[in-house]
């Protein structure tokens, strides 16, 4: 009996590895997969952009041209909905006169293509080359990520030096956050998409301001505090008590990012 019960266990515990392993991106990434509509936003006067990648998707994207004196702001999304789901922050950033790309992921709004780290990380660099190409130079964009996107914002900022970053809700690594989830699982032998931040961190040059809330049910307060931690000078830190996951821009997120742009100028 005692064999037999093992066995069992043995079995499920397999099954259970075997789709995890199978289906992690399908946890990790949580697309909403419908192409939003400019006109049914807070945002119409943004124009839709098709932003090319290097292998060979167009990823349809929002792109707002703001005052020539103001850096543009590259807006990177967490892991769920698409950029319609973020009209509110573009609203907020263009009526203070920046210039605002809302990056539309593979796989998410009606492109194309499946989402993964490395994905990812060939949107971002195509969004840095539409940047490039509609006048922007790396020292006058701003990298902002929400939640899953500051893995994509903290990857590139260890390629230039940007005029700034901003981290809302970060992680030090998805593999941090799934062996405290998964913690019955050898995470780091199944994980494909690892977002290592905290381990590129030391390689970023670009001022950067982080903003958690200490009410995160999500994404643990302390793991954006330990990311702050293994940033280099010059940093800021913005802890907003009460606040949640997704929610920072109640708490007056917004004029902390304005507040951190004007200091850089």
């Amino acid at each position: 009996m005692i064999l037999k019960f093992l066995i069992i266990i043995g079995v499920v515990y397999f099954s259970i590895l075997i789709f995890l392993f199978v289906f992690q991106r399908n946890i990790l990434f949580v697309p909403d997969r419908s192409a939003p509509t400019l006109t049914e936003t807070n945002v119409p006067e943004m124009s839709e952009v098709n932003i090319e990648t290097k292998d060979g998707l167009s990823l349809t994207s929002w792109f707002y041209r703001g005052k020539v004196e103001k850096p543009l702001i590259i807006y990177f999304q967490g892991n769920a909905g698409n950029i319609s789901d973020r009209d509110y922050k573009a609203r907020f950033l263009i009526d203070n006169d920046y210039s605002v790309l809302l990056l539309g992921y593979r796989g998410y709004g009606g492109n194309k293509g499946q989402p993964s780290e490395e994905g990812l990380r060939k949107d971002g660099e195509a969004a840095l080359e539409f940047a490039s190409r509609e006048g922007f130079e790396v020292s006058n964009i701003i990298l902002y990520g929400e939640s899953l996107g500051t893995g994509v914002v903290v990857d590139l900022g260890t390629r230039a030096k940007f005029k700034g970053m901003v981290l809302e809700a970060p992680y030090t690594s998805i593999e941090a956050l799934a062996k405290k989830r998964y913690w019955f699982i050898p995470v780091s032998y199944l994980l494909k998409d690892k977002f290592d931040s905290i381990n590129k961190m030391s390689q970023v040059t670009s001022p950067t301001l982080v903003l958690h809330g200490d009410s995160d049910k999500v994404i643990n307060f302390d793991y954006g505090r330990q990311l702050y931690d293994a940033t280099p000078q010059p940093k800021n830190f913005v802890m907003f008590p009460g606040g949640g996951h997704s929610n920072l821009f109640d708490f007056d997120a917004g004029t902390e990012i304005v507040t951190f742009i004007n200091s850089l100028e």
